[in-house]
């Protein structure tokens, strides 16, 4: 699977893929990206740069890493037993035993968080967000805080589909709107893209398909002709796309849409900001899969009204739709235009193919608009 890190992020020791550096220690992070950390501060400069830092925020940032080295060395091996184990008593003794890498200012280092939430460390994770054991009291807790590699706890229990999880995190603050950032991971990623891109990348598809294949193999793998009897006898005017995309969710179903996948998304999606931008995002990128698992996923957001849209009727849904038509438009004024001018090369081959996935992107959004209520009854009764 795609993950964050290069290696598994449970521990808060390995090192990611791509993207972020957590906030400075003691500050309170909802999403910060538009924070480029020159903030002034009235502290005198001098106190810092005869520490050798030029400022206030270099100052925390080296303690912050040498705290999360000390973190790795004395703390990060004895706490993944526990949190595979998800032993609270044994929890909070380590707590006890080790308080001076327990917190940053106050504030309980979100390495911790992201080790207990990597491991599904259910119960461990409840006892650190509700403090009520006696040796986490007085501590507080920010889960929009970065790892120090960048991401945040909600991302990590993404990238595993825990449900429980995911649902514990939003519950006490956990933002889904937050955003991977720094040098360590890939930036700008949402929860809800590792959700689903994982979900895109399943082993069977890694196996069956890659990028540069024709599309015609990516409907056949993700189709499920058990959907197809769920389908409303289609009228003769669209009876041509069921049966054209007949193949259309085959393999979708019998290895994305278990419950864990689906419902994971589904719950991350309910709680992020402008869905309709999201998967159109994947549309014009050419990820029709992930496109896929977030309209099925989210199709209940989709179908409500846009919000701040001057069109009263305008969904989601819509807003997609109408983004696809205006871009098939485009590249067929552009392809008209090049015709005109004798161009038949390269460049005009990349907008037919470009032109045909934007066509199929548009009837799985169809299926999806007209079937996708009786598919999710499916999903979730089977």
């Amino acid at each position: 699977m795609e993950t964050l890190c290069s290696s598994t992020p449970g521990d808060g020791t390995s090192s990611p893929k791509e993207a972020d550096a957590t906030v400075s220690p003691g500050k309170n992070s909802s999403d910060d990206d538009g924070d480029d950390g020159s903030n002034t501060y009235p502290e005198d400069l001098k106190f810092y740069h005869l520490l050798g830092y030029p400022d206030y925020d270099s100052f925390f940032q080296g303690l912050r890493e040498e705290l999360f080295d000390g973190y790795v060395t004395h703390l990060a091996g004895r706490l993944r037993p526990i949190a595979d184990g998800d032993n609270v008593k044994q929890f909070c003794d380590l707590c006890c035993a080790w308080p001076q890498y327990l917190s940053a200012r106050g504030l309980i280092l979100p390495e911790i968080i992201v080790s207990l939430v990597s491991h599904n460390a259910l119960r461990c994770t409840r006892a650190v967000l509700q403090r009520t054991a006696p040796q986490l009291r007085g501590y507080e807790v920010d889960l929009n805080v970065r790892h120090l590699y960048g991401f945040a706890p909600l991302h990590v229990a993404a990238e595993a589909f825990n449900v429980d999880m995911v649902q514990l995190l939003l519950r006490h603050g956990a933002s889904a709107n937050i955003h991977t950032k720094g040098p360590k991971v890939i930036e700008g990623l949402l929860p809800l893209h590792v959700a689903v891109q994982n979900a895109a990348i399943h082993k069977y598809l890694e196996d069956h398909w890659a990028d540069g294949d024709p599309v015609e193999n990516l409907i056949f793998l993700l189709c499920l002709p058990e959907m197809v009897r769920l389908l409303v006898s289609p009228s003769a005017s669209n009876k041509f796309i069921y049966i054209s995309y007949y193949y259309l969710f085959t393999q979708f179903f019998s290895y994305y849409s278990q419950k864990m996948f689906l419902d994971t998304t589904r719950l991350i999606a309910k709680h992020t900001d402008n869905i309709a931008d999201e998967i159109w995002n994947y549309i014009d990128s050419n990820k029709l899969v992930p496109a896929s698992i977030l309209l099925l996923a989210a199709q209940k957001q989709l179908r409500d009204r846009v919000s701040g849209s001057k069109v009263s009727a305008l969904t989601g849904f819509c807003s997609v739709k109408s983004r696809i038509n205006a871009a098939a438009l485009a590249l067929h004024r552009e392809a008209l235009a090049m015709v005109k001018e004798g161009k038949n090369g390269r460049a005009l081959k990349q907008m037919k193919h470009k032109k045909g996935l934007l066509d199929t992107a548009d009837a799985i959004l169809d299926i999806v608009l007209q079937a996708g209520e009786a598919l999710e009854r499916y999903i979730q009764t089977n």
